[in-house]
């Protein structure tokens, strides 16, 4: 049996909550809302946090509420989600970029050291697949230079360095709660803020949002309907394997996802306000996460131990850190050839999930680490409702491929 990707879940009793909170009235405006941000707070160990309709809208509503000085510099890493410094140079920053370590495939602590200056007015240290980069080192940088330090934790939510968890490093934390993620709200997300200060300027303006409407919950839950029975073992073989089997194949083709362009930084659909029936949704998945999250990481790590000796894969930095491993991500110089063949053989693969953001955005500069990682990181599915049979089977195919290749 072919295996996805990924696996999607409808939040459990999406569809009777909704229906629940439309006779009670508290869907829109409730008490759910402040009791997440409080739980939420209280977990990654911040002042305070915020939510907010969406990860974009989030680091809008951030940077809205930072106060740097009209274009100041603001660092990112070379390798991202390239929709972050497409948005930071619309908001009239100007984006500098540092290369990713091949480890972490976060920000190269050393390269930051060298890049920043009196000009920096923030860095954003992003946190890739549910590993941390070497976020410690990063905050020593940017507290040493004066610059605010944001942390990307969209992929991260559980994980740690030492005692603390990520988002609690920094000025601000922006987390997302979209399908894929480890809490899944149906989108929207989460700021953590180390002062309420901040978190209440941010609350302001998340606060004058209008509201979505019914047509705005319909599609999130069709939505998510769909995506869910998609990625269902079952369907995924009658169908969509078929489908991504038969799909055109080319170097930047991620099988049924675009690439990135500039209007992505477009705000139709991300804005709104975050729905008091969607933080009832993240305060089950956060009671209920750390089962996931433990499975997904020993699945990880068993399939990391059965290939370790012939697949380079992304690693914390050091036994310290905690890494959720929301993606098991191998660094592979052959990425298209091996993804076609694992997928013939029953296995759907991920690439292209971040890219060489410099090159995107002509950067005046190369960074060789992000160019290779765009064209080397493969995501090799590991999700928590695998069996550990399933990761030791799939081991085995993926093993046979690599050393006939």
């Amino acid at each position: 049996m072919a295996i996805a990707r990924q696996r999607i879940r409808l939040p459990q009793g999406a569809w009777r909550s909704a229906a629940g909170s439309l006779t009670k009235g508290d869907l829109w405006d409730g008490d759910d809302i402040a009791r997440l941000e409080r739980e939420f707070a209280a977990y990654i160990g911040t002042e305070d946090a915020v939510t907010v309709p969406s990860g974009r809208a989030g680091f809008r509503f951030l940077f809205d509420s930072l106060q740097l000085e009209p274009g100041a510099e603001v660092i990112c890493s070379a390798f991202g989600y390239p929709v972050v410094p497409y948005l930071i140079k619309s908001l009239g920053y100007k984006v500098k970029f540092v290369d990713c370590e091949m480890q972490t495939l976060g920000m190269d602590p050393n390269q930051l050291a060298a890049a920043i200056s009196q000009d920096t007015g923030a860095v954003i240290g992003t946190h890739l697949y549910g590993v941390p980069c070497q976020i410690d080192r990063i905050a020593a940088s940017a507290d040493a230079s004066g610059a605010a330090l944001i942390e990307d934790c969209a992929h991260c939510y559980g994980a740690a360095v030492g005692d603390r968890k990520v988002g609690s490093f920094g000025v601000a934390g922006c987390f997302s709660f979209e399908t894929s993620k480890v809490i899944n709200t149906m989108g929207g997300g989460v700021v953590t803020v180390y002062k309420k200060e901040l978190g209440d300027r941010i609350r302001d303006l998340a606060g004058k949002e209008p509201r979505n409407g019914m047509k705005w919950l319909g599609k999130r839950l069709a939505t998510t309907t769909f995506e869910s029975l998609v990625t269902n073992p079952l369907l995924f073989n009658l169908g969509v394997y078929q489908a991504l089997r038969l799909a055109p194949k080319g170097e930047d083709n991620e099988r049924f996802a675009s690439g990135y362009h500039g209007d992505e930084v477009s705000m139709s659909g991300k804005m709104g306000r975050y729905t008091n029936y969607q933080a009832g949704l993240g305060l089950k998945g956060m009671r209920s996460v750390g089962e996931v999250v433990a499975r997904r990481k020993a699945n990880a790590e068993r399939l990391i131990t059965n290939l370790d000796d012939i697949i380079k894969f992304q690693k914390p930095a050091g036994p310290d850190v905690f890494a959720n491993y929301m993606l098991v991500t191998a660094i592979v110089p052959n990425l298209l050839a091996l993804s076609d063949r694992l997928l013939k053989n029953g296995i759907d693969t991920k690439h292209l999930y971040m890219r060489d953001c410099s090159r995107m955005l002509d950067a005046p500069s190369a960074f060789p680490n992000a160019e290779r990682a765009e064209k080397e990181v493969l995501h090799i599915p590991a999700h928590p409702h695998m069996s550990f049979a399933q990761i030791d089977a799939m081991s085995a195919t993926i093993r046979r491929i690599v050393e006939t290749a």
